[in-house]
């Protein structure tokens, strides 16, 4: 008679999908939620293994990502050699060591599994290693071979991250066609119109959404963040506390908290929101970022000196527990309100050298780090005069692009080059590259520049209304937008409330 392993290895056993659930016996998630298993096969012996993936899928539809690490790890620890389960713990983690241990496992077990399993981990490994076209030919084509709503919706996921909002958003509503009460999609959904300012159908799609899953954290804290965006920081609060009542170690609404206190100029509040948040940070990834947000609160004071020592604890922080991109990133963050370009170049060259290398880190991450950092080199070399710094930082940044397609460094390419043509007074040429990133208020900001110098004031006029409508926790929101919105209100309110009437159209 055989054994129960022996049997299964014979077959394959399928993903079980869930929807916006939680595992079996979660609280508040009724068991209709659950969706049928996917046709894409996981290649494992474990049913233990198959269970505790299935859990871990459940909480990374629910934004729980530490949670859904700790399954995965469990999971492989049952199944070494799941390829699968290694894919996703690389696709997800924020460890530079355990994302490049699972991504070489993860390619090192590929040649055992079936071709759906294969282009999932093709796809994810490629995103990984910064191989851009690879992985979106891949992704494409595992949504073409599986019309599944969950792997849908996973690639929006991903989409979103890139800024590709309008792919994403096609994939998404390709999801509802297959459920429209799908509530990862619905979610993601609302992100995607809030990005291009359509918050009637964004809060629309979350009212769905809040209908559906009334009882999980995850739609409140989705619906704060999109209120935020429109400038409804009260309606925000409301309901990222609401998230924080159903679960209080939803590490995202703490941070939310905090990063809606900024935004409303609050800022020594916001400190102890985000102190809160560090103190209950599920990693030393997630912990540094929420201290990088608390730094940049002294940046939204005027405080400079004050967020310069915050930012250098910081990276000091980054690079005791070798996180090497976050380091790079904080000095960064710091040359970027510097007023002097020689200091501003000081701090940058601090973060290039802070930059980790090797083939065994992430190379999406440190791809468009590098690619930032020499986006900001090129343009304040350019200020300082020192033109072929600027121009060989450029010629690296466009290398940098032809090689990855990362959408990242895509923009990072087209905003160092367009600031630098609008520095050396070739306005019409810059144009086209800056409005490679309208969502940056600095890369807007040259451009409504580039629109002013060519003749195009009424354009100027109006993305400056857009820009002033920006609410991002980010230091170039803090450091255009604020100053610009007070310029605004100085506009005589006749030829103010023209402009806004004409903006809305």
């Amino acid at each position: 008679m055989q054994t129960r392993d022996s049997f299964l290895s014979v077959f394959f056993l399928f993903i079980c999908v869930l929807s916006w659930a939680k595992p079996t016996g979660a609280q508040g998630i009724p068991r209709s939620n659950k969706m049928p298993s996917s046709t894409i096969p996981l290649s494992t012996r474990s049913l233990l293994a198959r269970n505790l993936f299935e859990k871990g899928i459940a909480n990374f539809v629910n934004q729980k990502t530490e949670a859904a690490l700790q399954s995965w790890r469990s999971a492989a620890e049952k199944d070494p050699n799941c390829a699968v389960i290694q894919a996703f713990i690389s696709f997800t983690s924020k460890d530079p060591r355990e994302e490049s241990t699972a991504r070489f496992k993860a390619k090192r077990l590929a040649g055992s599994v079936t071709p759906g399993e294969r282009l999932l981990i093709k796809w994810m490994v490629n995103a990984r290693e910064d191989k851009y076209v690879a992985s979106i030919v891949a992704m494409n084509d595992l949504v073409a071979k599986y019309k599944d709503k969950w792997l849908l919706y996973i690639a929006s996921d991903w989409l979103m991250r890139q800024g590709s909002y309008d792919r994403a958003r096609e994939l998404l509503q390709r999801a509802l066609t297959l459920d429209p009460n799908y509530p990862p999609a619905l979610n993601h959904l609302a992100y995607t119109y809030a990005a291009i300012g359509d918050f009637q159908h964004a809060f629309a799609a979350m009212e769905r959404c809040l209908t559906v899953l009334p009882n999980e954290p995850n739609p409140q804290s989705s619906y704060a963040e999109i209120l935020r965006k429109g400038g409804n920081f009260r309606g925000a609060l409301d309901h990222y506390r609401a998230a924080l009542k159903m679960d209080p170690s939803f590490d995202l609404a703490q941070v939310g908290i905090a990063d809606t206190y900024a935004l409303m100029g609050d800022e020594e509040t916001a400190r102890k929101e985000y102190t809160v948040a560090v103190r209950d940070a599920a990693n030393a990834s997630e912990r540094i970022r929420c201290e990088l947000q608390s730094a940049l609160t002294y940046v939204r004071e005027g405080k400079h000196s004050r967020a310069t020592g915050a930012f250098e604890v910081v990276a000091e922080h980054a690079r005791d527990v070798h996180l090497g991109q976050l380091q790079a990133q904080a000095y960064r963050l710091t040359a970027m309100y510097q007023t002097d370009d020689s200091e501003a170049l000081r701090f940058i060259d601090k973060a290039e050298t802070a930059l980790p290398h090797g083939e065994e880190i992430s190379q999406s991450d440190i791809g468009e780090e590098r690619a930032k950092i020499l986006e900001f080199r090129a343009i304040r070399s350019a200020a300082l005069g020192k033109i072929e710094i600027s121009h060989r930082a450029l010629e690296k940044l466009s290398a940098l692009a032809d090689e990855s397609r990362n959408a990242n460094i895509q923009r990072a390419y087209h905003v160092a080059t367009g600031s630098v043509l609008v520095q050396e007074h070739e306005e019409a040429d810059a144009i086209p590259h800056l409005e490679e990133d309208i969502d940056n208020p600095f890369s807007m900001q040259r451009l409504v520049v580039a629109y002013r110098n060519t003749g195009a004031a009424d354009k100027a006029n109006a993305l400056e209304f857009r820009i002033a409508a920006i609410n991002e926790p980010t230091v170039e929101q803090a450091l255009i937008v604020p100053e610009l919105r007070l310029r605004l209100a100085a506009i005589p309110n006749r030829r103010r409330t023209w402009w806004s009437k004409m903006v809305s159209h």
